[in-house]
């Protein structure tokens, strides 16, 4: 999370200011942190079951939760979430209601975290959930209200210890810090979340308009557009909209967690047709930020009527990802475009009202207050149009200097149009239904529910059966295609409705017998609807779609070979256009041998994937840094291999350096961009090149969120190993390509699992730390060594038998009355 790590690099520089007093600290944190292991064995009397719920806790420690009802299954889920993870609960409740200022100090970590509050307090995240609540059936509401009532049994106790991270709030505030007890909207939160950051593409329109701005509506499309798209509203008209307003400035301004994009997972599904053991075989791996402790958390209920296994996240009181004895479903996401921005005109005699087709409307306006500990509160004051929130009465470049000039030209406002933002989402609804359903039209009842965020969900059952659907609240536009901000008062580019459920992309027991995505295109030019422009580079894709039809019939261990997959096929596509010319010097000479030698997997131990990486980064800050200028770069900074080969075979005049008198060709910008990455490696790891290797640069950096930037803290709280893989592999572990570490892997898979509709109790999980979120616990990293061995666990056993091998039992039961 964004926010939450600038938070830790200004807490990192506070506590090393303290000096002898962290060492201090540190011996009684190491204490604190140990006594506040939770207990993994014990009877307890808790409010709110209707029966006397069991926890089993497996050798892995992953809970086995068995109960009379769905509903008490939810209240043990959130029971064993709050025990393992309820600081990271906590912090991303309070981020989603834009709250962390009120527990951690602005003036210890900067002004940055009262801008992220302000923002997801504009943007109205935690008011929508509240209201989305009320949106639910009646069931789901109860389910919800269950889960809460399992972490509120946990967070009663009055000594209860929740771990260092939360102990030195409670230090910071004084000793008033206590949680909040948890409320059903605390779970959608989390969706809202991901609908925001899996969905987002409102500053993608922003880049294009700050790029047409600097390089015409001709490189804009050359540079980002991709091929095939062409429903497209004409920048004229666009460009007239939004003629004045400071682009740069708002990209910065609305740069946060709340805005940040995620995408990229993998999965497909084949026919027992596909598979040694004749019924379908289901592999899914999301990938997503990597943290400490990691999103996921691997649960199963069981109960009369279900046995749900797989990935949750705390604070959702459902299985996410798995499945459930009959079906089984996995995600990856759609890059739906579900976001517009619009221009909006205020009533030029009025400045509380603006412009609509039908006359002035004034706008509806709500006032908020950030508390902030060690501060003053800090007013907000929000404006809604028809279409939205007004984010120039919220975005952080306006808001932290008072004096700066009006973002958007006089008598103009932005507003952001969001199904994210809409209090009706019955998203949760339909999330928690595709775990309980027991065919493909119970699980098309459930996908029906799903607003956002757009998902291509597979699936496949005992039966046989498999499919695969993208559900969600795509909008149709008047006009246009949402590509960039549009004017508000014509009503010409509202949103028209929705694209009707049936006509979303669809597949069931397709005649090939395989379906396959890893976020790349999911429908083709032909398709009616519009749904994204920003699709992913198709290599992972084309990637799995080939060892999938390599193979007749593949096994279930096939399967994790796959999700581990390390060869890259952008460098089999690049590196030939790399090597092209000839060498020019000694050491590139040996450089080329490497590469042309090389099998293109991205192997931690070999040079070859950080001569690879480090070139084409330097190619493309060479080809586009002298074009956009050094922001706008940044903004395209990771590697895009796709575009290098159109501007080295179609716009070769990229190639020459502006800054110099001599026209330089696109074979001297691959000569420069090789010496400046050998420089660079040089730097890191001496001049012997045989010596070098990707994994020392390329470490998989599961990042606590508050103590990654504190020295003392750092190998404690957070969790590296060198990592195979890159950008592009199905073993995705993408670098972050800005910062002191440029190369680690940032974002990658923090679930894999493969469902054998064979034998489901033969299906395998695997995440890559643990499942304490508590850093001193056994079970915070025990799953590592594993992870890079890929030696996946199983979620299996009969009750008799998990029990003699269980780490401890719980048994939670109703008041004695």
């Amino acid at each position: 999370m964004r926010s939450v790590v600038r938070l830790g690099v200004g807490l990192a520089k506070f506590l090393v200011s303290l000096g002898l007093a962290i060492s201090m600290f540190l011996v009684g944190a190491y204490f604190q942190v140990r006594g506040a292991l939770p207990p993994y064995s014990g009877h307890f009397e808790v409010a709110g079951l209707k029966a006397p719920v069991e926890i089993q806790r497996d050798k892995n420690a992953v809970p086995h939760i068995i109960a009379g009802s769905i509903e008490d299954a939810a209240f043990g889920l959130g029971y064993v979430h709050a025990q393992d993870r309820f600081w990271q609960m906590e912090m991303v409740r309070r981020l989603g209601q834009g709250r962390l200022s009120e527990i951690v100090p602005p003036a210890i970590v900067g002004g940055a975290l009262i801008d992220t509050d302000r923002t997801m307090r504009g943007l109205g995240v935690y008011r929508q959930a509240s209201e989305s609540v009320n949106a639910l059936s009646r069931g789901t509401r109860t389910l919800l209200e269950s889960y809460a009532a399992g972490v509120n049994a946990w967070l009663v106790d009055d000594d209860q210890q929740f771990g260092l991270e939360l102990t030195l709030i409670k230090l910071l505030s004084g000793g008033r810090y206590r949680p909040d007890r948890w409320q059903p909207a605390d779970s959608l939160v989390w969706a809202k979340l991901m609908a925001l950051g899996l969905d987002g593409n409102w500053r993608a329109e922003l880049l294009r308009l700050r790029l047409a701005q600097k390089i015409g509506d001709s490189g804009v499309k050359f540079l980002i557009e991709p091929s095939g798209d062409n429903a497209d509203a004409t920048l004229a008209i666009v460009r007239a909209a939004t003629q004045g307003i400071d682009l740069d400035r708002l990209y910065r301004g609305t740069d946060n967690i709340a805005t940040a994009k995620r995408e990229a997972s993998n999965e497909w599904v084949l026919s027992g047709a596909r598979a040694v053991s004749g019924k379908p075989l289901l592999a899914n791996d999301p990938h997503l930020a990597l943290t400490f402790p990691g999103v996921w958390y691997l649960a199963r209920l069981v109960g009369p009527g279900f046995d749900i296994r797989g990935a949750s996240s705390p604070g959702s009181p459902a299985i996410v990802l798995g499945h459930n004895g009959t079906i089984g479903w996995g995600f990856t996401t759609t890059n739906l475009d579900s976001q517009d921005l619009f221009v909006e005109r205020v009533d030029p005699t009025d400045p509380n009202r603006y412009i609509t087709p039908d006359g002035a409307r004034p706008f509806a306006v709500r006032d908020e207050t950030i508390n902030v500990l060690w501060g003053e509160p800090v007013p907000l004051r929000v404006r809604q149009t028809r279409h939205g929130v007004v984010i120039d009465d919220f975005i952080a470049s306006l808001k932290s200097d008072p004096k700066a000039p009006a973002l958007t030209p006089a008598g103009h406002v932005l507003a952001l149009q969001a199904t994210a933002l809409d209090g009706a989402d019955t998203s949760g609804e339909g999330f928690a239904r595709l775990g309980l359903s027991q065919n493909w039209e119970e699980f098309l009842t459930a996908a029906r529910k799903i607003v956002t965020p757009m998902q291509n969900i597979v699936y496949a059952d005992t039966a046989g059966n498999t499919g695969l659907i993208s559900p969600a609240r795509v909008p149709m536009r008047r006009k246009g295609d949402g590509s960039m901000p549009v004017p508000g008062w014509t009503g010409e580019f509202d949103w028209a409705g929705f694209v009707p459920f049936d006509a979303l992309p669809r597949a069931y027991n397709p005649a090939g017998g395989i379906l396959v995505n890893a976020n790349a295109r999911v429908v083709s030019d032909y398709y009616r609807y519009f749904i994204s422009r920003d699709w992913a580079e198709p290599y992972r894709q084309r990637r799995a779609g080939q060892l999938l039809r390599e193979v007749e019939r593949h096994p279930v261990y096939g399967m994790i070979a796959i999700q581990a997959d390390n060869l890259s096929l952008d460098a089999v596509d690049m590196v030939p256009l790399l090597l092209r010319s000839a060498p020019r010097n000694p050491r590139a000479a040996k450089a080329h041998d490497l590469l042309r030698r090389w099998n293109h997997f991205m192997l931690a131990s070999r040079p070859e994937p950080l001569i690879y990486t480090a070139w084409i980064t330097e190619l493309q800050r060479g080809l586009l840094a002298d074009e956009l200028g050094e922001e706008l770069y940044r903004s395209l900074a990771a590697p895009n291999v796709e575009l290098m080969m159109r501007i080295l075979r179609e716009q070769p005049g990229w190639c020459d350096d502006g800054g110099t008198r001599a026209t330089e060709t696109c074979d001297d910008a691959i000569a420069l961009a090789l010496e400046r990455a050998l420089d660079r490696i040089a730097r890191l790891q001496g001049a012997d090149i045989d010596k070098w290797e990707w994994g020392r640069e390329h470490m998989a950096a599961h990042r606590h969120p508050l103590f990654d930037g504190v020295p003392l803290l750092r190998d404690i709280a957070s969790v590296r190993f060198p990592s195979d893989g890159g950008a592009q592999t199905l073993n995705r572990a993408q670098p972050a390509y800005l910062g002191a570490r440029p190369f680690d892997a940032v974002h990658g898979a923090g679930y894999r699992a493969v469902y054998d509709f064979a034998d489901l109790d033969n299906s395998r999980f695997a995440i890559p730390l643990g499942q304490s979120g508590n850093m001193l616990s056994p079970w915070a990293h025990n799953f590592v060594d594993r992870w890079q061995t890929l030696k996946y666990i199983e979620i299996n056993g009969t009750r008799a038998e998990t029990a003699r091998t269980a780490i401890g039992t719980i048994t939670l039961s109703p008041p004695v009355r």
